[in-house]
């Protein structure tokens, strides 16, 4: 075999391959992150104070995920009745997301069921309490 079949070896090579990434790209499916990019961005600074509200919060929500799911487990205050929404966020494909509102038990706990999804979601809890509204997300894979 002399250099000028190598050669054409390594161009059908390479332009095989340069043919599979064009056609795996064209047929991957993209979703932006939100449809309203532009409003969602207005609202961000919203956002970024009810995250410092939950900072200064002395007692937190927190977020396990367990056998049973995932539970979302706020402070125990006998006057305690936050008025909020938990979403679980999959940025990778926006039909995967779920939002659910707040509807704690005796225990001030939220079991959601994640039985079927897998992947890197993320936890986004938004809540108003006493007047104050608070923002919190987690990831988990």
């Amino acid at each position: 075999m002399n250099w000028f079949h190598k050669m054409m070896m390594v161009l059908v090579a390479f332009v095989s391959l340069m043919v599979y990434f064009a056609v795996r790209s064209v047929n991957t499916k993209l979703d932006l992150v939100t449809e309203n990019y532009y409003e969602a961005e207005l609202k961000h600074q919203d956002k970024m104070n009810q995250s410092a509200n939950y900072q200064q919060l002395t007692e937190k929500p927190e977020v396990f995920l367990e056998a049973k799911g995932l539970r979302v487990q706020f402070p125990k205050q006998s006057s305690f009745s936050p008025q909020g929404s938990v979403k679980l966020y999959f940025p990778a494909d926006k039909t995967k997301d779920k939002e659910f509102q707040l509807a704690l038990d005796q225990d001030h706990a939220q079991w959601i069921d994640v039985a079927g999804r897998s992947g890197a979601y993320q936890v986004q809890i938004s809540w108003q309490q006493d007047g104050a509204t608070y923002y919190t997300e987690k990831d988990f894979l």
